[in-house]
């Protein structure tokens, strides 16, 4: 997305990422933006409180020409709710619009916990977990408020535990209300030196538990490891999967088990541990849901002999359980596995719904592997035939039929399936047609596997346009006289950060408004001018030189 300058030939590249968002807790409340944002992704989908549906949460900075924050809560159509604990969460959360969501979790008790992931460069790095970890977490209450007291216990017990540095690798919150979250330090070398911490919070934000887990993979002869999740147990004990690679051979293990005092659970480890030590079967879990009765049904592969399955079930006892239906989708379509997205719909009977990675953009030669982009499951495995019919043909993208004809492997792909407690599915992703009609993600799908009709695919009933309050006219660095200026904040190695605040309005609706310049010939929005003014005031708490210049850095012709 550019901008034209307003005096200039230049251009401006909207690039909402990276350093130019230094400290998105700073960004105006102000701001206002004129266009919808392209790459706006519905990041996850969770039961609302009573009265309404679902509460979703994105990574976009508008939908179709309103502001919206990173809450906004719908009905069963998709229309947003317009009740005042509803209004309430979605003007709490605005603050967060400028941080990429991790996870949604909502509280038993009341209420919502949000994990984010900075935008702000300086912000560690996570190699202890998969690729998105999160350095903020905030929680909302039953009326949608920001609980800052549980919040600021939360980050200080993090601070004081784990270090100073230390990121979320994934949350969970139990049928207690308590938060539970596995949190490490950056570890650069990558060799798993870093500790990882399992915390668990009362619903007060008040310490309950704090326990590191490495030892405990060291009691089990395990060493490098990758977590992916962390699911409660109903016994108070957790799973963890991931990838534990065993010291004495190359054996991954994918799940393990801690009981309710948040030790090793033999019982579940030691014949899972031998069973693939023995080297007769693979194992690898991506995904996992814990049953009632002690089990975990995970998505995955299985290889054992003639025995081959992407989905199965480990009973309490850590071996697979005979009475669940191993399923596997045949075929060389489509490409990969199952299970890109970051959670895998498990429904209050018991059912999963499994995404595909890969959405076709032509229709494969007829057989096995003719897969619809969804298949759910029974309670026992095996396919629930009823939902698979309401899909027909599934999901396709079309829009890469041509780029398929070059290249067989362009396809789309699903990025959230979010099963409701009506039975209902929501999917979004890169697809454009379902059983052969053109439709725009995201989509509802009833029980039955057909379109909920009228969904407002991108919530499209928005709520009266927020008042604005005028932007600030005066900065606290130079005399407005109507013209461009510049200040300039030369930090540590000879970094030079430049501020260009502008009289007029632009395209993002600041008016009127400032952009940040790091180099080269682009320059990345900053929002208004209370929000450069602020960042300049950090610099200099940084230890930056900040001055006025008449340099302009967009200039093609390097001055004014």
């Amino acid at each position: 997305m550019m901008a034209s300058r307003m005096a200039s030939t230049a251009w401006l590249v909207l690039a909402l990422s990276g350093a130019a968002f230094a400290e998105e807790e700073i960004w105006s409340p102000y701001d206002r933006f004129n266009a919808p944002n392209e790459d706006c992704e519905l990041v996850a989908l969770v039961p609302a409180p009573k009265g309404a549906w679902g509460v979703v949460g994105h990574t976009c900075n508008r939908l179709n020409g309103e502001p919206v924050g990173s809450l906004v809560v719908i009905d069963a159509l998709g229309k947003r709710d317009t009740s005042p604990v509803s209004v309430a969460l979605e003007a709490a959360s605005d603050r967060d619009r400028m941080k990429e969501l991790v996870q949604l979790l909502p509280v038993p008790s009341g209420g919502y916990i949000a994990t984010y992931s900075s935008r702000d460069a300086n912000a560690p790095q996570g190699e202890s977990g998969p690729a998105s970890v999160a350095h903020v977490l905030i929680r909302h209450t039953a009326k949608g408020t920001r609980a800052e007291a549980f919040n600021q216990k939360v980050q200080q017990t993090l601070r004081q535990k784990v270090g100073a540095s230390s990121f979320i690798i994934t949350a969970e919150v139990d049928a207690k209300s308590r938060l539970i979250v596995a949190a490490s330090t950056p570890d650069e070398n990558y060799l798993k030196e870093a500790p990882l911490w399992l915390l668990r919070f009362n619903p007060d934000g008040t310490l309950d538990r704090a326990q590191r887990f490495d030892p405990v993979l060291k009691e089990l002869r395990l060493g490098w490891y990758v977590l992916n999740q962390v699911r409660a147990r109903a016994d108070g004990g957790l799973f963890l999967s991931g990838r534990f690679q065993a010291e004495e051979r190359r054996a991954d293990i994918p799940v393990l088990a801690l009981n309710a005092q948040w030790k090793s659970d033999s019982r579940f480890n030691t014949p899972l541990i031998s069973w693939l030590m023995k080297g007769e079967a693979g194992l690898e879990l991506s995904l996992i849901a814990p049953g009632a009765d002690g089990s975990v049904v995970g998505v995955g592969e299985l290889g054992q002999g003639d025995t081959r399955a992407h989905v199965v079930r480990l009973t309490r006892d850590g071996r697979l359980d005979p009475a669940f239906h191993p399923f596997r989708q045949e075929g060389p379509y489509p490409q990969g596995r199952f299970m890109r997205v970051s959670q895998m719909g498990v429904g209050p009977d018991g059912a999963v719904v499994l995404a595909q990675n890969d959405i076709p953009a032509v229709d494969p030669p007829e057989g096995p592997w003719r897969a619809p982009g969804l298949v759910r499951l029974k309670a026992d495995g095996t396919v629930d035939a009823r939902f698979q019919a309401g899909l027909g043909a599934g999901l396709r993208y079309r829009k890469l039929a041509e780029a398929a004809k070059k290249d067989p492997d362009s396809s789309g792909f699903l990025w959230l399936v979010a099963a409701m407690p009506d039975g209902s599915v929501v999917v979004d992703g890169f697809f454009d047609e379902l059983a052969g009609e053109k439709v725009t993600p995201p989509l509802r799908l009833a029980a039955d596997g057909t379109r909920v009709r009228n969904f407002q695919a991108r919530f499209e009933t928005v709520l009266p346009p927020k008042k604005q309050v005028p932007n600030a006219t005066t900065s606290a660095f130079f005399k407005a006289d109507g013209r461009s200026h510049f200040i300039a904040c030369s930090g540590k190695g000879n970094r030079t950060e430049t501020f260009i605040y502008w009289m007029q309005g632009d395209t993002w609706g600041h008016t009127p408004s400032c952009a940040i310049h790091l180099g080269g010939d682009a320059a990345s929005p900053g929002g208004a001018w209370q929000h450069c003014d602020a960042r300049i005031r950090k610099a200099q708490a940084q230890g930056a030189t900040c001055e006025e210049t008449k340099v302009d850095p967009l200039d093609v012709r390097g001055h004014r």
